[in-house]
């Protein structure tokens, strides 16, 4: 409702309890709740029986404008909606300033929301234009009611509401990750990471246990598995103690019997629209192609035989799986799984497998540094690393039952963790016994 004189009490119970609407041009209303910044309104004896007929056009321009299909309706109520007013302020009218991010299907823009504690937030709008933008939105939607794990972007809340324009306009509210996402931190040439220190090898062992966490409450902890299906280094945020939290839910897939069918229905979709390089071939239709390259992949993926498991299954764990796989393989290489291995054409998973396990110290990511390692901290790191190949490339297996489950995952990281930490502890005991030595120093 833009401009469009109305006068008199906004109402404060039913469908008026909520701020998802704007009354901004609309100068002679009053009352409302608080989010709407009305005037209070005078005493009800004069205005009594004044108001009645705009009252009614009130409420009936506001169900017109609330669409059946928003999901974040029917959201808990400590997920409190904002109105597209509040999320113009909170951004400085989206301001190019605070752009923090560009997606599949809308930007990302840091906002501070009004209130005592004004929380900083990121937030989402999306492109309706875009196609599946809608189906984005209901299915992040429906990660805010389900969806608690410390490995996981927080979403508060979202927003379905009209701009001044009239246009449709929805968002979504996260928690701000300061450090941003594991793709920046990874790439040398980002101009994102200029104060960050390049990531040690127990960072990256952290990260991947945060990850493979996230991963295992995902696909383990509801009545059937929720599937992420893309998977990769953008979709993975670090925070101010680096740790990893997954995000980006618009492609989720929950396979549980007893939701939605809007939402259930996706479990039986041909084809995945994952990321190229994360998803196995057989799985999906990426999305950086047009319609008729395509159909072209998908003509060939039939000819060849490709096609016969990826393109005529359910969607299932093991596609999460796969991502993990090359994602864990990029981390601890450095090599993005659509670089050039060598002057023979080899996937990043060939690369991987081909080195080991004698030589898979020379694969390391040079940044790890793990070439000035002598003796036993060498083999140690070398055993390490030799655990956490062998898990990526048995994820990213091209039969997916022969992939790893992220339950096993999780337990043989652990023991590479363990036993790298275990021998730094040993070092750093040895070291400091010598240091005493030296200085006569009794040891108790």
């Amino acid at each position: 409702m833009y401009f469009d004189n109305f006068e008199g009490k906004v109402p404060t119970k039913g469908v008026f309890n909520n701020s998802a609407f704007s009354v901004v041009g609309n100068n002679e209303l009053c009352g409302g709740i608080k989010p709407l910044r009305l005037a209070t309104c005078p005493t009800e004896t004069a205005k009594k029986g004044k108001n009645f007929p705009r009252r009614a056009i009130i409420a009936s321009g506001i169900s017109l404008s609330r669409k059946k299909e928003d999901i974040a309706t029917t959201s808990d109520r400590k997920h409190p909606k904002l109105s597209y007013t509040e999320l113009l302020h909170a951004t400085n009218s989206f301001s190019s300033a605070n752009l923090i991010g560009k997606g599949r299907y809308g930007l990302v823009n840091k906002g501070i929301l009004s209130g005592d504690d004004q929380t900083t937030v990121a937030v989402k709008v999306l492109n309706l234009q875009q196609r599946g933008a809608d189906q984005t939105f209901k299915a992040e939607c429906e990660a805010l009611r389900k969806l608690r794990h410390r490995n996981l972007v927080k979403v508060i809340t979202s927003c379905s509401s009209i701009d001044f324009q009239g246009n449709n306009f929805k968002a979504l509210l996260f928690e701000l990750i300061p450090n941003g996402s594991l793709e920046n931190l990874l790439d040398p040439s980002s101009t994102k990471v200029h104060n960050l220190a390049s990531l040690n090898l127990i960072q990256r062992l952290n990260i991947s246990v945060d990850v493979a966490s996230a991963l295992d409450y995902l696909h383990s902890q509801f009545e059937g598995p929720v599937i992420h299906c893309d998977l990769k280094p953008s979709n993975i945020l670090l925070d101010a103690d680096l740790t990893a939290h997954i995000s980006d839910f618009g492609l989720t897939r929950f396979l549980s019997e007893k939701i939605d069918q809007s939402i259930s229905e996706q479990s039986s979709s041909v084809g995945i629209r994952g990321t190229m390089g994360y998803i196995h071939p057989g799985n999906s239709i990426p999305h950086r192609y047009n319609f008729v390259f395509d159909t072209m992949i998908i003509i060939l993926m039939i000819l060849s035989g490709i096609a016969k498991y990826g393109m005529s299954r359910k969607i299932s764990t093991h596609v999460d799986m796969y991502s993990y796989g090359i994602i864990l393989m990029e981390l601890f290489t450095g090599k993005r799984p659509t670089d050039n291995m060598s002057t023979v054409e080899l996937s990043l998973r060939e690369y991987v497998k081909v080195a080991m396990p004698d030589h898979v110290m020379e694969i390391v990511d040079a940044r790890l540094n793990c070439e000035h390692e002598a003796g036993a901290a060498f083999n140690q790191n070398g055993k390490c690393l030799g655990s956490v190949f062998s898990i990526g490339v048995s994820c990213s297996d091209d039969s997916p039952s022969e992939r790893m489950n992220i339950k096993d995952v999780l337990r043989e990281l652990h023991k590479a963790r363990n036993m790298l930490l275990g021998d730094h502890k040993r070092r750093a005991l040895q070291s400091f016994s010598s240091s005493k030595k030296a200085l006569d120093i009794p040891i108790k």
